[in-house]
């Protein structure tokens, strides 16, 4: 009950400091709802970003990624991180310059200046279907972890239930400041949390060297690459898996939401590259911890081994001690959730519902935009209440599904050629490949390399065809108006500087 007490009590912090933001008068005008005013500035920048990335995926997911799948596993993380925050960089300073002189406020923006109003709504609901599995890993995550350390007192289907309502009413309130300050602070106490849990793990069986070995020791395939007959950590997968993290994590919401908090060009440069290098210290923490989980909790298996984290905080530290490294691990969820379920909130209201009733006061978009926070949160809710699928899978899933959109993004800013029919092609057929390889072959078509791919995984094929459909439909296709209006502002030469 130690954690559920912890737990709780920061889930009310959390809903006081929107409260505050509430208060001071953050969330009167539709700029200060959804972009803050654009008055964030570096520190809460950079944890705000970090926090709203690093999930129940980083903490619970790649703790259970280690436990079941070993070290293949920090691979993945290092081709993705390494690359991500320079590529954010390049992909997204066109977004906060242009954001900045266009008062964009959504990432629905710049393709509905670039290709024009039918791409607009388009990406934002593929955006909208690709955030669901992710977000219903974090709240499932969430339930799984309420459960086992609550010792069964909050069942898991309770747990579902618990921290996504105090998630909904500070975003109701708060709007993006409240969601920026609750993602930083929440951000600084995760990352202290997973230092801590760490030490214990490791010093249980007399540090990281005699752990580690103690493990090789008993699951040898856990620290090689491409076992299980070649299935597992080859190369193909690897590569498949960090290319969809790193995309992926270009074409969510936060980066844009983010962009266009932004107070100066140097506290997004700083967010951006600083991202990589921080992420890539603090999630190689917990899937070392789930690797050491197999000496210490052994016999997990599937979705089960997402209780890991918890269940080696139990194993090794005091219980009041335990419950905050665990509450660390609920505040990296729910940082998550906030940014990912406020941004499709915006985007719906801004991009959909102000694109098709331009008359919609900006007091209206704001109230609309709390009736979406509700209305995505219940529906992730439903879908979470038989998991089937473990937390990282549904994840990676998610990076690959939103990831077609990188060509129609890459296009809008990089390359006047690019058509409206080119963009909304390759997102539609990117988007269909994903969910029907899913459907015919399972996660493990999506996840993992095919035969009939030659070796790549599903995303990868519908990756690369999704980027053939973008460069021949644009080059088959004539620029219209919009297109061909944009190029002056999308190419001014000042963007170039």
């Amino acid at each position: 009950m130690v954690a559920v007490i912890i737990i709780t009590g920061l889930c009310l912090v959390s809903v006081y400091i929107s409260y505050i933001a509430f208060r001071k008068g953050f969330t009167k005008s539709a700029d200060d709802y959804f972009v803050a005013g654009s008055s964030l500035g570096y520190f809460v920048l950079i944890f705000s970003l970090m926090a709203s990335f690093l999930s129940a995926f980083s903490m619970f997911g790649m703790s259970s990624f280690g436990y079941r799948l070993g070290f293949g596993s920090l691979y993945v993380l290092t081709a993705n991180l390494v690359p991500l925050g320079f590529l954010w960089y390049f992909m997204h300073k066109k977004t906060f310059l242009l954001g900045r002189a266009r008062k964009w406020m959504s990432m629905g923006a710049p393709f509905g200046e670039r290709y024009g109003t039918a791409t607009r709504i388009i990406l934002v609901l593929v955006v909208l279907v690709a955030s669901i599995p992710y977000l219903v890993a974090q709240i499932q995550g969430i339930g799984v972890m309420l459960e086992a350390m609550s010792e069964g007192i909050i069942s898991f289907h309770m747990g579902l239930f618990f921290v996504p309502f105090f998630i909904a009413l500070y975003l109701m309130m708060g709007g993006m400041k409240g969601a920026a300050w609750v993602n930083a602070i929440q951000g600084v106490f995760f990352s202290i949390m997973v230092f801590v849990l760490f030490f214990f793990v490791m010093m249980k069986n007399g540090g990281f060297v005699p752990t580690m070995e103690m493990v090789m020791a008993k699951h040898p395939t856990l620290f090689q690459i491409g076992w299980a007959g070649g299935k597992v950590w080859s190369y193909p997968m690897i590569f498949g898996m960090a290319t969809a993290m790193c995309i992926g994590c270009v074409c969510f919401p936060q980066p844009y939401m983010h962009a266009y908090s932004s107070r100066s060009a140097r506290g997004l440069k700083a967010m951006f590259l600083s991202f990589g290098g921080i992420c890539l210290v603090v999630i190689t923490l917990p899937t070392l911890i789930g690797i050491a989980g197999n000496v210490i909790i052994p016999g997990l298996k599937g979705v089960e081994a997402d209780k890991i984290y918890g269940l080696v905080a139990s194993a090794t530290m005091p219980d009041w001690l335990a419950a905050f490294a665990v509450a660390g691990g609920f505040t990296a969820a729910m940082s998550t959730v906030n940014g990912l379920v406020f941004g499709n909130a915006t985007n719906l209201s801004v991009d959909i519902i102000k694109t098709l009733r331009p008359e919609t006061r900006p007091s209206e978009l704001i109230t609309i935009a709390r009736v979406f926070v509700g209305i995505i949160m219940a529906i992730c809710v439903f879908i979470a209440w038989n998991p089937n699928t473990p937390v990282a899978e549904l994840s990676i899933i998610a990076f690959g599904t939103v990831a077609v959109t990188f060509f129609a993004l890459w296009g809008a800013y990089y390359w006047k050629r690019a058509t409206k029919t080119g963009a909304i092609l390759s997102i539609l057929v990117g988007v269909s490949l994903n969910v029907v390889f899913f459907f015919v072959g399972g996660k493990a078509m999506v996840l993992f390399p095919q035969k009939s791919f030659f070796q790549l995984n599903g995303f990868l094929a519908s990756f690369i065809l999704a980027g053939i459909v973008f460069f021949v439909g644009s080059y088959l296709t004539t620029p219209g108006k919009t297109e061909e209006k944009s190029l002056k502002l999308f190419f001014h030469p000042v963007l170039t500087k």
